[in-house]
């Protein structure tokens, strides 16, 4: 019995190495790094012309950023952040804004510091559902895998109400975008999503990657949208700055 103990102590240490070789650690706090390179007036997270349908184009057209190539003075566009509705899942990732990865067995949670929101992509083998009855949600429900040095999540159940970046990116709430993880050195990993979404786009579109730099000596802070501070702000910058005001 002592031999056979022996062994499997053995097998587990020449195993456990292997398995985690294939789960890497993704944990810490990271910020996206610079501008991430030409892009479209679409999107921010493509430099190709994305594939409307006429149904996404006549969507966004009507989206009025406050920022971009198309952007219009705040007070006059639609900003949904313009009412304090949260940002969105994919609108918080490619905003310059901290965000700390924490990595456990059965799931992988992301704290953003824009909005003081936690995402969970579950890692537990749980399988994609095909529907999501409680949902929307604005931060969509999560299911992720390993595939080598890869996290591959599936994201669905998405609050159509928000946007996919600053500029006004519109999806609907039947989208399913999978997103692709990977630390591709100490201090970067990189992010890659695919959106799918018949009712907006008449393919598959992939984005540019999007990469983010570790932040050693940054914690994550609050940073909340509340009304009683929105409006204020309104009132101060926002209006006047577009030269609206109470007559």
């Amino acid at each position: 019995m002592r031999h056979r103990i022996l062994s499997f102590t053995a097998a587990a240490l020449v195993l456990l190495p292997a398995a985690h070789a294939q789960t890497p650690d993704l944990s810490g706090v990271f910020t996206r790094s610079g501008g991430g390179g030409a892009r479209n007036p679409m999107s921010e997270w493509s430099a190709e012309a994305l594939p409307f349908t006429p149904d996404g184009l006549a969507r966004f057209n009507a989206n009025k950023p406050g920022k971009g190539p198309r952007q219009v003075p705040p007070a006059l566009g639609n900003d949904p952040l313009g009412d304090s509705n949260p940002p969105g899942l994919y609108r918080t990732l490619i905003y310059n804004r901290p965000f700390e990865m924490v990595q456990t067995p059965g799931k992988v949670v992301q704290l953003f510091e824009w909005a003081k929101i936690w995402r969970v992509i579950w890692t537990d083998g749980r399988p994609i559902p095909d529907d999501i009855p409680a949902g929307p949600y604005w931060y969509g429900y999560s299911v992720g895998k390993w595939e080598g040095d890869t996290l591959v999540v599936q994201t669905l159940g998405l609050d159509d109400r928000a946007w996919l970046d600053e500029w006004g990116t519109p999806f609907s709430d039947d989208a399913r975008i999978e997103e692709r993880w990977k630390r591709t050195s100490p201090d970067k990993i990189e992010l890659t999503i695919t959106v799918h979404d018949p009712a907006t786009y008449a393919k598959a579109w992939t984005s540019n990657p999007i990469v983010y730099s570790a932040q050693r000596k940054t914690e994550v802070l609050e940073m909340i949208f509340a009304p009683i501070d929105e409006k204020e702000f309104n009132k101060r910058v926002r209006d006047p700055a577009a030269g609206v005001g109470k007559k």
